[in-house]
């Protein structure tokens, strides 16, 4: 009797993640491109209404993916992560890790630095102009300035980080063909 082939790790089937999961991860995604795109808007308006209003949008969506990732944790605490592919390399099953648990909490520092920047000189944060967040902070300049700092911190490293998990998932989607893009990617597996 002859052993049965092994599949190769490129064609091995992979397990995907939840559609809650996978749908929490794309709508993060398309609010992370808002909110980039109005903080953008509202640092460079050149009238105090466009600023205002883009700031509005800015921080509102902020304040719906700081939500959707406490959403998107406690899921992945009630169903498992599916498993990667067996023949990836310990160090990039390692980095991936990292960098999820850094994306994490890039992705919350995010929203709380924001808020206390603005909290904290006595501006309201307004979720799309129908109530405002309670303001759990006292007026302080140095503690806006020190949010500020930290928003700005968090942002280039939520890039980078942004970028890095793009590049990895093509990477393994069109140089490796292993599967990765697809446990994330909506719909059957092929």
């Amino acid at each position: 009797m002859t052993p049965a082939a092994e599949t190769p790790a490129a064609e091995t089937p992979i397990g995907k993640f939840s559609p809650a999961m996978i749908w929490i991860h794309w709508i993060v995604a398309a609010l992370m491109i808002v909110t980039i795109v109005y903080g953008l808007v509202s640092g460079y308006a050149t009238t105090s209404e466009l600023t205002q209003s883009a700031m509005l949008v800015h921080q509102s969506v902020g304040t719906v993916i700081f939500i959707l990732v406490f959403a998107r944790v406690a899921a992945r605490f009630m169903r498992p992560v599916p498993p990667l592919p067996p023949g990836m390399p310990q160090y990039q099953k390692v980095a991936a890790a990292i960098t999820h648990v850094l994306l994490y909490a890039a992705l919350v520092a995010f929203p709380i630095t924001g808020y206390l920047s603005l909290a904290s000189r006595g501006r309201a944060v307004s979720m799309f102009g129908l109530f405002d967040l309670p303001r759990m902070v006292p007026r302080s300049l140095s503690t806006a300035a020190t949010a500020t700092d930290l928003h700005v911190i968090a942002q280039w490293a939520l890039y980078a980080l942004i970028a890095l998990h793009v590049v990895a998932a093509l990477y393994h989607q069109f140089v490796v063909k292993d599967g990765v893009l697809m446990r994330m990617w909506p719909g059957r597996r092929p």
